[in-house]
């Protein structure tokens, strides 16, 4: 176990800010939150989330209060409200061997396939075992390149525990879940993930500035990522009624994925590749249906030729996502 005590995240923010001689009021006008506001975030009175990590880096230039947190929280990264939500009992590991990893990333994979397949219900219980097993391990010694890795990991199986729930409508719980994946994952492409699929829940929410906003960011210059940005942002424009910010991002969205090579994907998209040739289509036409239901009448030819395209391309192991256009096509009629 880890022996050392280690810094909260409060602690670590003011040592970052410290370490370049800047006051609160300095950091306050370099992050637009008040010197009171991080007076409590820096002394635990208020909770630290990942955008609050996010604005000192952006402040003081590079990654480096985000590494700090992440290489020596160990699972204080894991709050009360977090675990709250991961009810399910867990035995507390002993000890932990870094082929262990495999399986947990061989988990990861079985539970996105599960999802993709059947649905969050047929994978939010193992979900949550998994994750609340795994954030466990955060407290264990180990090299700092494995617990990055194994980060990642955790930071996978919390995007697939709140996805689970957002799609079993537990969208207050797979919140607080997918704002912990934010904070624990380093990895580039895993957090783009999570904030579309943040994103989508705001949808769901049916609040699209909220959508637009957490997307509000430089554009990932990786085309699958590209891909799923400009899906969403056609999906929340979709619900505002704006027809040709739709239309433009449903293009965009088409661009970037004509130029995805399959051979060359991010590890973290790789289990979601299966029927690559419907997601276009799907996508498309989900924002297309939205923009019809909302009464724009000339999208509706438009939505019904996509979301059919998307079914004829889709394969059996997406069976959710076929489910899904077909439902929608039926309320076109």
């Amino acid at each position: 176990m880890m022996t050392e005590e280690a810094p909260t995240l409060g602690e670590i923010l003011r040592t970052a800010r410290e370490a370049v001689g800047w006051s609160l009021s300095r950091m306050g006008q370099a992050t637009g939150f008040s010197k009171p506001y991080l007076s409590k975030l820096e002394t635990g009175e208020k909770e630290v989330k990942s955008w609050h990590i996010d604005a000192y880096d952006k402040a003081l230039g590079g990654d480096s209060v985000r590494r700090r947190a992440l290489l020596k929280m160990g699972a204080g990264l894991v709050s009360q409200a977090v675990w709250s939500e991961l009810e399910i009992p867990a035995a507390t590991p002993t000890r932990f061997d870094p082929p262990d990893l495999g399986a947990l990333d061989a988990s990861v994979d079985m539970l996105t396939s599960l999802g993709l397949k059947h649905g969050g219900k047929a994978a939010a219980a193992a979900a949550r075992g998994q994750l609340r097993y795994a954030a466990a391990l955060l407290d264990m010694d180990m090299p700092d390149k494995i617990r990055e890795s194994l980060l990642t990991t955790v930071g996978r199986l919390a995007d697939r525990t709140a996805w689970s729930m957002a799609d079993t409508g537990q969208l207050g719980r797979a919140s607080r879940i997918y704002d912990f994946a934010l904070l624990l994952t380093p990895d580039s492409a895993q957090r783009w993930l999570t904030l579309v699929n943040l994103a989508s829940l705001r949808l769901d929410e049916a609040s699209p500035q909220q959508a637009l906003n957490l997307l509000d960011r430089a554009e990932p210059d990786v085309p699958v990522l590209r891909f799923l940005l400009m899906s969403t942002r056609a999906n929340a424009y979709a619900q505002l009624g704006d027809f040709s910010r739709t239309i433009r991002c449903i293009g965009e969205a088409d661009e970037a994925h004509d130029a995805v090579n399959l051979s060359d994907l991010p590890a973290a998209v790789r289990p979601y590749a299966s029927g690559h040739d419907a997601h276009a289509h799907a996508a498309g036409g989900k924002a297309l249906y939205v923009l019809a239901r909302g009464g724009h009448r000339k999208a509706a030819p438009l939505a019904g030729r996509r979301l059919e395209a998307a079914i004829d391309a889709f394969g059996a192991e997406r069976a959710r996502a076929i489910t899904s256009c077909r439902d929608r096509l039926s309320r076109l009629a």
